[in-house]
């Protein structure tokens, strides 16, 4: 639990959640926090469409956590948006955006702080995320973005972690999976660009930070367990496609370099890329996930932001 009185030096942090619709999960994550050895966080539980948790129950769970409640479905970047503006009212001097889906080691909060505390320029943060099934494993340090191709992937997804990437001091993006971010930024940058709704919310907000001049930086002594079957199963729905395929296009025409001509190509190579991923799944339920692919890139086309998206199959 957070102590009531932080020590001296202590910086505040405020740690973001969103339950959507997945209370168990949401639980096991908040009642891990109670392990940190960090001594200054409050907990901002944000309640997404969902009815799961009252403010009186998260009293119980985890005191002097802020309870917030939506009616409607804002969408991980909305969400995550919310619980920032809470937390910074409340004086935090960082907001960690935790997955529900995650349980951080006991010192993941005090490496990720003192990473940025080290050189404040590092104003964005990842830990890195291992597999909760084999923790042994990575799923994801860093996300890698090829702003001239258009192709994303997990960096060490997979693989053994025998520190391969703990020297990665200047990574393109991190994933939103458990990211820490300094007052500053989200001042400056707002937060999540809540046009994406869901999916490439953090590698956008990422590029957006460097543009600025803030740095992006990998905190490999802060480990977080990810419950990566869950999340796959997540990625693997027609909403999930959609999102991905719209927002892939989106976050390219933003953020990709090169003239016009391989402007047109990468987005070619885009579509292509996830219409494979998509065929990789199977036949079992292909047909409304290769109907929500196209759709998310026919809403690419048709400048169609946000959410929640509805299946026209």
């Amino acid at each position: 639990m957070p102590v009531e009185t932080a020590a001296a030096g202590w910086p505040a942090v405020g740690i973001v959640v969103i339950n959507w619709h997945a209370g168990v999960q949401t639980r096991r994550c908040v009642e891990a926090l109670a392990a940190l050895t960090y001594p200054n966080w409050r907990l901002v539980l944000v309640e997404n469409e969902s009815r799961e948790f009252s403010a009186a129950a998260l009293a119980e769970l985890a005191g002097g956590a802020a309870y917030l409640h939506s009616d409607e479905n804002l969408g991980f970047a909305g969400a995550c948006n919310l619980g920032m503006r809470e937390a910074l009212r409340g004086g935090a001097d960082y907001v960690w955006f935790l997955n529900n889906d995650t349980r951080p080691e006991a010192r993941s909060l005090d490496e990720l702080v003192a990473v940025t505390r080290r050189d404040p320029a590092r104003a964005l943060v990842g830990a890195k995320i291992l597999l909760a099934s084999d923790p042994t494993r990575i799923d994801s340090v860093a996300l890698h973005v090829d702003l001239r191709s258009g192709r994303i992937r997990l960096i060490g997804h997979g693989e053994v972690d025998r520190g391969q990437y703990d020297a990665l001091s200047d990574p393109l993006a991190v994933t939103a999976c458990a990211l820490l971010v300094s007052r500053a930024a989200c001042e400056r940058l707002g937060g999540f660009d809540e046009s994406f709704f869901a999916y490439l919310e953090d590698a956008d907000l990422c590029l957006r930070a460097r543009s600025v001049g803030f740095q992006v930086a990998l905190a490999a002594r802060a480990r977080v367990l990810h419950d990566r079957p869950i999340a796959t199963k997540e990625r693997q729905s027609p909403a999930s496609l959609y999102y991905t395929s719209r927002n892939h296009l989106f976050l390219l025409d933003r953020h990709g370099t090169g003239g016009s001509l391989r402007r047109a190509l990468r987005r070619v190579f885009v579509v292509a890329l996830n219409a494979a991923y998509c065929a990789r799944l199977g036949f079992t339920g292909a047909g409304p996930r290769c109907r929500a692919l196209w759709q998310g890139v026919r809403d690419y086309r048709r400048s169609v932001v946000g959410g929640p998206w509805q299946s026209t199959g």
